[in-house]
Parts: C-alpha cells; structure tokens; sequence
C-alpha cells in the first residue's frame, strides 16, 4: 500500500440513462448505495471526494463534491476534473455503482503505485475495469492535451502514461450495477446476506 496519503474518488455524476434513476440514491443495506460504498472504504483514504453533476443532490454526504466541469462527455472529463480538486498526490478513482468492495483488492493495487502513474484491473480477454483503478494527479496535463484531441478514452492513457496493470479474473466480489434489471437480480441475491 502507498505510503502517503491517498485519496478516493468517486465517479457519481453519470446520467443513469440505464438505471433510470440516481444511481448513487438507490437503496442498499438500509442506506443509499453511495453511502455503503464511502462507509466501506472510508477506512483506506485520508480524503475521499465525489464527482458528481450536481452538488446539491449529494450534499447529504458531507463530502467534497467536485462538479464535472463539462458534463455528459463520460468519465475522463470528471476525472481530470477530480484530480485537479485532490489533495492527494495518488487517487483511487471508482464508480459509485460498486455495492460491494474488497479492500484487500484495493490495497494490492494502491501498493503498485510507487514508480506508477496508473494501477487498473486487466482481465485475462484484455478488458480493463478503468473506474476502479489508481490514478496519480500528475497526469493531468496528459488528460488535458488527450481530451483536447477529442479522445475520451481512458484505456489511450495507459499507453502513455506509465501503467500497471493488476489482474483482474477472479474477483467474484465485484459488481457494478449498469441497469435496474442488473441492480434488482443483485438485491435478490444478496437477501439474507445484508442486514
């Protein structure tokens, strides 16, 4: 794990236009799901930030709030925007659509972030999981100069920045929750398991 400080960002400014509704305010454990998710992995961060597209909606939190500075444009707009709002040199970016997190997994990628500049999950097919990965803020100007390109890709970072990758396959924990469908069979499964 990094010696430093190291702060979390969480990405909770998508539209939802799957879920068809506020991904972060959907219930889960008696709570909304973004606030299991920061009551999870408070204890790794001495900061955690939300990206969000409106501040008032998640003000509830008591956290930092960074607004995308230009919404609509997908995840790396509202990660630059969040790195450039980090007190923390080394960043865990993760959707807030995560209900469930193995902080072990986490730990083992923040302990790649020494000589690092990006720690992502890679599965064995080559698929990344982006949004749940370690950033360094001293890749904001690479963001900057990429998106001014016109590229929102994540993964066209990783080739120039330097990037570790963490292997991926067999984490049965993790889940994102993309539409209501996925979002009601998850809350069925778990019955039983959650207070």
């Amino acid at each position: 794990m990094s010696s430093e400080p190291v702060a979390a960002i969480v990405l909770a400014g998508g539209r939802g236009r799957r879920m068809r509704r506020d991904k972060p305010l959907l219930p889960f454990r008696g709570r909304t799901l973004i606030e299991a998710l920061i009551e999870q992995i408070r204890p790794c961060f001495a900061a955690i930030l939300v990206s969000a597209g409106d501040r008032r909606k998640l003000a509830f939190l008591g956290l930092p709030i960074v607004v995308d500075e230009t919404p609509g444009r997908g995840p790396l707009p509202a990660i630059l925007t969040a790195l450039r709002a980090s007190p923390c040199r080394v960043n865990f970016v993760l959707a807030c659509d995560i209900p469930v997190v193995d902080l072990s997994f986490v730990r083992r990628i923040l302990a790649r972030t020494r000589g690092n500049e990006i720690v992502v999950p890679r599965y064995r097919d080559g698929k990344f999981e982006p949004l749940f990965a370690a950033y360094d803020r001293s890749i904001v100007p690479v963001i900057e100069k990429q998106l001014a390109a016109g590229d929102l890709r994540i993964s066209s970072l990783f080739a120039v920045c330097r990037t570790a990758f963490v292997p991926m396959d067999g984490q049965e924990w993790f889940r994102n929750l993309n539409t209501i469908e996925e979002y009601h069979a998850y809350i069925e499964s778990r019955k039983g398991r959650d207070a």
